[in-house]
């Protein structure tokens, strides 16, 4: 009884990751498996340096106005 749970539960296991392993496709070319493009390098630079410099500074505009609300 337990060796038929066990050999249908390993069936079901390998049929589900079958069904699953052909839903997304990515071809193997530098550039293609990430959601922006990298062939502008300087736009590149200009949306990477915006992104990170809004997280950094984040913080410290949050202190500053803090300061500046307390007078």
């Amino acid at each position: 009884m337990i060796s038929n749970v066990l050999a249908r539960s390993t069936m079901r296991a390998s049929t589900r990751q079958i069904a699953r392993s052909d839903l997304y496709h990515f071809s193997n070319s530098n550039g293609q498996n990430i959601p922006f493009n990298t062939k502008n390098r300087a736009g590149l630079a200009i949306k990477m340096t915006l992104y990170l410099g809004i997280g950094f500074a984040a913080p410290f505009l949050g202190a500053w106005w803090q300061f500046y609300k307390a007078g």
